[in-house]
């Protein structure tokens, strides 16, 4: 038996998006912690990361471009590669591409659905371009990836 808190489909999305919230607030908390001795990284500039973090959780799936996070901010896309440079981590658009790449293979590991159906709801135009750019980025085309995850999964040794 049960609480009789029952969290409907919604309550749960909107749980996770404020525990991402937290967890995105703590990490630049902490950043900034770490690198307080450089002067050049300030609480503006930290809130621009932890703000474009927040975006791209928000609308990876549409916006692709780093040009799109840096208008919504304010900046142009260099300023905010450079600022990212400044406090060491990786480029917007290795972020982007990286969050892209990490739902591709939520969706291949936990549900049926076809490349071409991932690849229209990661917003890609076709899906010759969207297997295109997870085999760049990955090394794996998708079925060979989505095989490899039901092996491991199986406890088979893809081997």
């Amino acid at each position: 038996m049960h609480s009789g808190y029952a969290t409907t489909g919604q309550d749960a999305g909107e749980m996770l998006r404020t525990l991402l919230k937290r967890l995105i607030i703590n990490s630049t908390r902490m950043a900034k912690i770490q690198t307080n001795s450089n002067e050049l990284l300030t609480d503006e500039k930290l809130d621009i990361i932890r703000q474009f973090n927040l975006l791209l959780e928000m609308h990876f799936k549409e916006a692709h471009e780093v040009s799109y996070y840096a208008a919504v901010l304010n900046k142009s896309p260099k300023t905010l590669t450079n600022l990212f440079h400044l406090a060491g981590y990786p480029a917007p658009s290795s972020l982007i591409h990286k969050r892209i790449i990490l739902e591709a293979k939520r969706y291949l590991f936990y549900t049926n659905k076809s490349g071409k159906e991932i690849g229209y709801e990661l917003g890609f135009e076709s899906p010759a371009h969207f297997s295109r750019f997870f085999k760049l980025k990955t090394g794996n085309n998708l079925s060979e990836f989505r095989k490899t995850m039901l092996l491991i999964d199986s406890g088979t040794n893809p081997d």
